[in-house]
């Protein structure tokens, strides 16, 4: 098995993640790459002939972001409208339109090169995935199955711009990249991407770090063939959620509230293990993927929804 890492992580702690039973040819590790629930590892790209390879392609299915240009000045944000756009998403639960929670948010972004209000948009297909789960058995049902979850959560991204455009015009898509997602090749072989994007050579992706951190839209280089044209979905959690708790007590969420505007219906307690300093920092992760990717324009934070 031909492994590629472009994590901080030592190769034998990326090893103790990967499920026992996969059989992959090549594997991909993201600087965004650590354990979770799913079968797989998140920041992860892996390629594999394993005939029962779709038990490992769950989790979360059509997952992706979507970043998009207002027609307003980012000085121009109004937090009464922001605050309104909290409300509206928080009648919509459980309906298309649906933020969802955990690590998924809405951002508010100011480019750096440019006066314009960007919107970025992380968010999952709810419960919708579940229905891949009993299916790994019927490859055509299966397939189905996914490719409906995935134009679901797309649509929802899609729905989430639509409530936002009410408040801040309309919105321009630059880009909406699934993350978790597979690819079969013509060779026969599968690749199977979980929180990494599939980037062409010359394809952007966009790169958030953090709560108060810079984002980035960067542009592939040729050199992406070589990690299984996959690149990272985020810069990556540098402690887990239960460890980002004990840090959480000494956190100066005051001073993170006068840079990021957060309505004050979203607590802190809510936000502790998405908190700044759970996360590496942009550069860091950027040094990283130096040799698959050029940045091309950065964004700073300017208001945060999730958690709704």
């Amino acid at each position: 098995m031909k492994v590629t890492n472009y994590s901080a992580e030592p190769l034998s702690r990326l090893y103790s993640w990967l499920p026992r039973d996969l059989h992959a040819e090549e594997v991909v590790f993201l600087p965004d790459a650590c354990p979770g629930k799913s079968p797989l590892p998140t920041g992860v790209a892996v390629r594999t002939r394993q005939q029962d390879w779709r038990k490992f392609a769950l989790s979360d299915c059509g997952c992706g972001m979507l970043l998009a240009r207002s027609a307003v000045r980012a000085a121009d944000l109004d937090r009464a409208a922001w605050d309104s756009l909290y409300h509206d998403l928080l009648a919509n639960k459980g309906r298309m339109g649906d933020l969802g929670s955990g690590n998924h948010f809405l951002d508010a972004l100011q480019a750096c090169d440019e006066d314009a209000l960007y919107l970025l948009v992380h968010t999952g297909s709810r419960d919708e995935s579940k229905a891949v789960e009993p299916l790994v058995d019927d490859a055509v049902r299966f397939d189905e199955t996914f490719r409906s979850v995935c134009d679901w959560a797309k649509a929802n991204r899609a729905e989430i711009g639509r409530m936002a455009a009410k408040y801040f015009g309309k919105l321009e898509p630059v880009l909406d990249l699934n993350h978790n997602s597979y690819e079969e090749l013509p060779d026969g072989s599968v690749i199977i991407r979980k929180g990494a994007v599939k980037l062409l050579p010359g394809g952007t992706a966009v790169i958030p770090s953090n709560l108060n951190g810079a984002a980035v839209l960067v542009r592939a280089q040729e050199s992406i063939a070589g990690a299984l044209n996959s690149m990272s979905h985020g810069t990556g959690r540098i402690m887990s959620r239960s460890e980002a708790k004990e840090h959480a007590e000494r956190y100066d969420y005051a001073a993170l509230r006068k840079q990021v505007y957060i309505p004050p219906m979203i607590s802190d307690a809510s936000i502790r293990t998405e908190a700044p300093f759970c996360y590496r920092d942009l550069d860091s992760c950027l040094q990283l993927i130096a040799g698959l990717a050029d940045e091309v324009k950065r964004f700073s934070p300017i208001a945060y929804l999730g958690q709704i």
